[in-house]
């Protein structure tokens, strides 16, 4: 009998700017959408762009209350990325690598791909995130279809140009797909989701904190834009309004701090958020 997969474990790594970041979300969102638990960790340098950044995704069918501890999947982006995550795959895992970025060499474990060419033919150069996608479900047995559901949801915005990107996603979900089955690595079948009665929401920590604090009453908000954190500003600047309610980007962190401290001795309910390196 051939147990299927409960739990499965991808890394993305790279740099940042490379799509390491939307191509975790995106997966989480596509198996959140379709029944699935999952969770995802996030770490990249605080900077504008640039700099070493990975982000792990965990899926399962029942629920998530960890980020997992050996990688099924490492998505290495460059080099770097690989040396330095490599040894967390397990002994029947498997490397998916951008061989446009580097080579490895003596490897039964590796599986190598030109993520950036791949996209290119698809007419879209920002569809890398879709290939990888692609070849993720093929290691693991997943319907390609749930993938191509999320991404009609996803960019069905209303624009004269969504269904070129629908279009031009799904193509990069078949080449990621195709690649992944021609190196013969398989993971294992994931098994099908329960799905709940009622939709799944998949929300990060920021969105969760500003949640968190409007529910609590929150009426103002002095913030400056670092990141990670500068979502939780920007979620403020569209949310936190109506009478009463004040949100204002600040030119330092000291002047955060100075604002809601004056804030919350005239009254109101002050918040700020930061982050750094």
């Amino acid at each position: 009998m051939n147990l299927k997969k409960q739990d499965f474990v991808v890394r993305f790594a790279g740099e940042g700017g490379q799509g390491v970041v939307t191509s975790a979300e995106g997966l989480a969102q596509a198996m959140a959408q379709s029944g699935y638990h999952v969770q995802t960790f996030s770490t990249f340098p605080s900077q504008i762009r640039g700099g070493p950044t990975w982000t792990q995704t965990r899926v399962a069918t029942s629920k998530v209350h960890s980020s997992g501890d050996s990688l099924d999947v490492l998505v290495a982006f460059n080099e770097y990325a690989y040396e330095n995550h490599k040894d967390e795959v397990s002994a029947d895992g498997v490397i998916v690598y951008n061989s446009g970025e580097f080579s490895i060499e003596d490897s039964d474990q590796a599986l190598g791909m030109d993520f950036d060419d791949l996209a290119k033919q698809t007419g879209n150069n920002r569809a890398a995130n879709f290939v990888v996608m692609g070849a993720l479900a093929q290691l693991v047995g997943l319907p390609i279809n749930i993938l191509e559901e999320f991404n009609k949801q996803r960019y069905t915005r209303g624009r004269d140009s969504d269904q070129q990107i629908i279009d031009s996603n799904n193509m990069a979900l078949s080449l990621g797909s195709k690649e992944a089955s021609q190196s013969g690595f398989v993971l294992g079948e994931l098994e099908d989701p329960v799905k709940d009665s009622s939709d799944q929401i998949l929300v990060n920590g920021n969105i969760a904190v500003c949640l968190g604090a409007t529910a609590a009453g929150l009426d103002t908000f002095i913030g400056y834009p670092i990141s990670p954190a500068t979502p939780i500003l920007v979620w403020m600047e569209q949310n936190l309004v109506g009478p009463g309610k004040f949100v204002y980007q600040s030119s330092s962190e000291i002047e955060s701090i100075t604002s809601i401290l004056g804030a919350g001795y005239a009254g109101n309910k002050a918040m700020t958020s930061t982050a750094g390196p």
